[in-house]
């Protein structure tokens, strides 16, 4: 029993003979301790404690010491995160984050390993986080999906961020878009620079390289619901816009088509811009859209003015506007309403094509500027027409089928095409094509337009409609059908980006089952009335071939084999007179008339203008000389064209030039003075004699007498 002990009891005794007996056996053990081996230090003994010897108590405190230390070791391999700024135990987490973390229970995580955000107060590093926590945001470039084509796009150059993480894409990728009812994501995997759709069955099994960067549904694009570097085609926008008290705009450039059959609205830009205005200001740079929508009541298209995109979203009744608590979002603009296959808009008239309805001033289309295109651009049209256009009657004639083209050199499309190419400065590939189909009518066309045009490789500027033989269109019954599906036509085309022209037909015959006079009277009337209405370009081609026929030399089984079609000639001399309507250089001989150099329609490979001098001139004024002021002078070892000009012979007539040593041609042929130039279109070239001097002063027209 140690001093401690006798103390105790000591003070704490009940018996007296127990406190005495502790006196006495303390003082003994003090004694005896003080006199143990000759030690005298009674702290050594204070510190044995309870202990009967010193060593003892420093082998307990070394044990306890090791206990801690080891204790101490296994927390730090228990923290979550060793090397970041903020240190956090693996027991300071909850178990759902843990699991959250790790899958397991394994206490140590690597980088990018954690796929969850529910992580709270920095308790994990970035190091750590998984690179797939959001969807992919478009920073530039172009994705487009396209449902009407199942198929989807991602542009060169594009740029998407991901967490903390940017890629970007070096070339054009393409992948299909299944049609499915399920949910569908747009995906891009920047480490096999692969781009591919999933859907819900197979999305769980996404990677860490692998970006959402769309979700559709249903044919529904969920997200993202407004990305200006998104483009949608047949896709209908997901979540609806709110558009409370939302601003009218006006479309003041460029077009937006509504098709209240199809459900469809989609835009046309007008000299590659597309502009809306609002508040008293403009946004321009608009990218082209196209949007369906699923029911024709209470539609709405909003533009967001921050996004550049439009979207169509369901219109409230005034019982859910009382009801909703929506606040305003101010990007959003009201551009139309729709409701019974009706749009309705602030816009001036010619910027919204109802392809239901009059295209009257829906754009500005004419002859003139078909003409300036033709010198200035490659320039597709197509001919739409019957057997008339078909050209039935032309030697190894082979019938137009919906499917694919059937080339037809002997026809007036194709014939016309090579004359329009042949044109100086008109060098521009121009493409013709030939769709006519024998015995059909124009509301054969209109249940069949898509289908005819449909087979042509390339984006049409302008389409010939020349219907009206076989709709035997004689009385008051059939003349506003005749003219809705003209008008059913011509809108469908506008729709599609085409510009029509309105054609008459070819001069006919009277015969037992077709009136050639009432067809003129009665169907080019209609068509005519209709161009002047709508805005459009009317040929009169009924004039043209009639002219042909009455008061031309060919012989009329040459021109027309059956007395209705026309054959080889008939289709050429046709397309000759086309080629006078649409080549501005064109010279019309309609009477006694003279060409000079003074005619502006005239070209020529000599030198001659206000900034040379007249010595420089190689055409240079003379004294009138055969009823010319003008005369092209040349000496050369080579061969120019002196004088160039196309004239179209409106009747027989003698032609005269006039001038020495030249060569003149006429379409290629050697043009002899005095010869007759029957109706038709010519390119009259004159040309030096090398190595003598030659001389041109111009031509002189005379009508044949009959």
């Amino acid at each position: 029993m140690g001093i401690d002990q006798y103390l105790k009891v000591i003070k704490e005794g009940v018996f007296g003979r127990d406190v005495r007996q502790a006196i006495h056996d303390g003082i003994e053990r003090v004694y005896e301790d003080a006199t143990f081996d000759g030690n005298t230090n009674m702290e050594v003994a204070k510190a044995r404690g309870v202990f009967d010897t010193l060593s003892q108590n420093l082998l307990s405190i070394n044990a306890n010491a090791d206990a801690a230390n080891q204790k101490a070791s296994q927390l730090t391999n228990d923290k979550v995160d060793k090397n970041g700024a903020a240190q956090v135990t693996w027991a300071m987490l909850a178990q759902d984050a843990r699991e959250q973390i790790a899958g397991t229970k394994v206490a140590v995580v690597g980088n990018n390993a954690v796929s969850s955000a529910n992580i709270v107060n920095g308790s994990v590093t970035d190091a750590k986080l998984d690179e797939r926590m959001g969807f992919g945001l478009m920073l530039a470039g172009r994705l487009t999906i396209d449902a009407k084509n199942s198929t989807v796009t991602l542009s060169s150059g594009s740029w998407f961020q991901v967490g903390k993480r940017k890629a970007s894409v070096n070339e054009s990728l393409s992948a299909p878009l299944p049609k499915e009812a399920i949910s569908q994501y747009v995906i891009y995997n920047d480490e096999t620079q692969e781009l591919y759709v999933r859907n819900l069955r197979n999305i769980s099994n996404i990677g860490n390289r692998e970006t959402i960067l769309a979700i559709l549904y249903n044919g529904v694009l969920v997200h993202p619901q407004s990305s200006p570097f998104v483009k949608t085609i047949g896709l209908k926008i997901g979540e609806r816009g709110d558009y409370i008290d939302a601003n009218w705009g006006t479309v003041i450039q460029g077009q937006i088509i509504f098709d209240p059959k199809t459900r469809t609205l989609k835009s046309k830009h007008e000299g590659d811009n597309f502009i809306i205005a609002c508040d008293g200001y403009f946004i321009d740079g608009i990218d082209d859209f196209e949007l369906t929508f699923d029911s024709p009541f209470g539609r709405l298209l909003l533009f967001d003015r921050d996004a550049k995109t439009f979207q169509v979203t369901t219109m409230y009744s005034y019982s859910e506007y009382r009801r909703t608590e929506i606040p305003k979002t101010a990007s959003l603009i009201k551009i139309a309403e729709i409701y019974f296959n009706e749009i309705r808009h602030i816009s001036h008239e010619r910027n919204f094509v109802n392809v239901d309805k009059l295209a009257s001033a829906q754009s500005i289309i004419t002859l003139e500027q078909l003409k300036i295109d033709l010198q200035t651009k490659k320039t597709v049209l197509v001919t739409l027409g019957d057997s008339t256009t078909d050209a039935l009657r032309t030697t190894g004639y082979t019938g137009n089928v919906l499917e694919s083209l059937v080339d037809k050199p002997n026809s007036y499309t194709e014939i016309l095409n090579n004359i329009v190419n042949g044109q100086k400065g008109y060098s521009f590939n121009h493409k013709f094509y030939n769709r006519g189909f024998s015995g059909k009518t124009i509301n054969w066309l209109r249940q069949n337009l898509d289908a005819v045009l449909s087979p042509i490789p390339e984006t049409i500027d302008y389409a010939f409609i020349t219907m009206g033989i076989n709709d035997l269109v004689y009385d008051a019954s059939k003349i506003k059908s005749f003219r809705d599906d003209h008008i059913y036509i011509i809108n469908r085309l506008l729709a599609k980006g085409i510009k029509p022209v309105l054609m008459s037909t070819q001069a006919e015959f009277e015969n037992h089952k077709r009136f050639g006079s009432k067809i003129n009277a009665i169907a080019d009337n209609i068509k005519k009335d209709l161009a002047t209405e709508l805005g459009l370009p009317f040929i009169d081609y009924n004039a043209g071939t009639r002219n042909i026929l009455n008061n031309s030399e060919y012989k009329i089984k040459e021109l027309s084999p059956d007395m209705c079609h026309f054959g080889n000639l008939g289709h050429q001399k046709g397309a000759e007179f086309l080629a006078s309507q649409l080549i501005h250089q064109t010279v019309v001989i309609s009477e006694s008339s003279k060409v000079g150099y003074q005619n502006n329609k005239v070209v020529s490979d000599l030198n001659y203008s206000d900034y040379l001098t007249d010595e420089q001139d190689e055409v240079k004024f003379i004294g009138r000389t055969d009823g010319f002021d003008l005369e092209g002078q040349l000496n050369s070892t080579q061969t120019k064209t002196m004088f160039e000009v196309s004239v179209y012979i409106e009747r027989p007539s003698i032609v005269h030039y006039f001038g020495d040593n030249v060569i003149l041609m006429s379409n290629g042929q050697t043009l002899s003075d005095g010869a007759t130039l029957d109706i038709g279109f010519y390119r009259i070239s004159a040309k030096n004699t090398p190595g003598v001097a030659s001389k041109f002063r111009g031509l002189k027209f005379n009508l044949k007498e009959v």
